[in-house]
């Protein structure tokens, strides 16, 4: 991928952030309009007139997720314009699938909550590394692509998993924030399972 594709996919998914925290929006909007509640895929309801406000500590840990979402469909998008081999084809889609629909899952869930911005935590360096890995995987082709995007998948859900154990769960204290944790946290373990087997392929 030349550097005018990966800024044309930073700037895409930018706007497909903006359009998700949109939809979340009006999605709490109508829910509190017909007294309904929000279902997500992994079953955590929020109700359309849920009270509860969300600390700044279980925000700045949302922030975090959600910084770790972004990086990895990012990531995803860019090996999926690499030719890279089939298992990891298939695993940068699992990428950008599965931490898009739990971006999308948890902008909905902090609008519900009345939380209007999502910053804080670990947020911010989480971008900066994720803004290096992007330069180094940019400019990697072929098998060594492939090795480095692997071991950059390896290491980040790892990270992932200490910060959700050491950090995170900690500052949840609504039952909704746990839960998302909770079930964030199992498909950070099987990602890591998943990355860890391609890594000994």
């Amino acid at each position: 991928m030349n550097w005018k594709k990966l800024l044309i996919c930073t700037s895409t998914f930018a706007a497909i952030t903006t359009i998700n925290f949109a939809y979340a929006q009006d999605a709490n909007t109508t829910s509190q309009a017909n007294s309904n509640s929000l279902t997500f895929d992994n079953s955590t309801k929020v109700t359309g007139a849920n009270t509860t406000t969300l600390t700044s500590a279980e925000i700045g840990s949302l922030a975090t997720i959600a910084a770790i979402d972004k990086l990895e469909i990012l990531l995803g998008v860019i090996a999926s314009n690499k030719k890279t081999s089939s298992g990891v084809a298939d695993f940068a889609k699992m990428m950008i699938d599965q931490h898009g629909s739990n971006l999308t899952q948890l902008l909905e869930m902090v609008n519900n909550m009345h939380a209007s911005s999502l910053k804080g935590g670990a947020s911010e360096d989480i971008h900066t590394q994720g803004m290096k890995a992007m330069m180094m995987l940019g400019g990697l082709q072929g098998d060594a692509f492939d090795k480095a995007y692997v071991d950059a998948m390896v290491k980040g859900h790892q990270a992932a998993l200490d910060m959700i154990d050491q950090k995170l769960m900690k500052t949840a204290t609504s039952d909704d924030v746990k839960k998302f944790l909770t079930d964030t946290r199992a498909a950070v373990v099987q990602h890591l399972d998943a990355a860890k087997k391609l890594q000994t392929a």
